[in-house]
């Protein structure tokens, strides 16, 4: 009459041992999956800080790469056509090394002798074709001297 019933203990342990191999295998594929777009999103938007000496001394191996290259405006070289907003002028480095310079948008209120430009662009040996142009503030907006002060305290 009793009859004896048992449960299949491997069944059991097999159940919960293949939704921890699915829950492992679903964690390393999301894991994966933000490793690969944190990787390409940093490619994407990375790009080599140079001096326009470095740039050159670099050679072909930085052309056609979007590069950022600081340099100092040479005024006498800006034109400007107001009508296609073409901006073209030439930055200079410390040691008189001269680049080409080709921007296309509006000519920023800044844009005079000695400014410092970084630019971000495309270098295709001849000239530097910028997508962004940023000018340094001026140093006249910078305080001549520091001012000391005394501090004392306070009981």
């Amino acid at each position: 009459m009793a009859q004896s019933t048992s449960i299949p203990t491997v069944q059991v342990s097999g159940r919960s041992t293949n939704k921890k191999i699915k829950f492992i295998i679903g964690g390393v594929m999301i894991a994966l999956a933000v490793v690969y777009l944190i990787y390409t999103g940093i490619q994407s938007s990375s790009a080599y800080f140079l001096t326009v000496d470095e740039l050159y001394a670099k050679g072909q191996a930085m052309q056609d790469r979007t590069v950022r290259v600081a340099g100092k405006v040479d005024a006498s070289t800006i034109d400007f056509n107001n009508r296609d907003l073409i901006l073209t002028f030439a930055v200079t480095s410390d040691t008189g090394e001269r680049m080409n310079v080709v921007f296309n948008g509006p000519k920023p209120d800044q844009m005079r002798e000695g400014a410092e430009a970084i630019l971000e662009g495309k270098y295709n040996g001849q000239t530097f074709t910028a997508q962004s142009l940023l000018l340094k503030c001026p140093s006249r907006y910078e305080e001549n001297g520091v001012e000391q002060v005394q501090v004392k305290a306070v009981r």
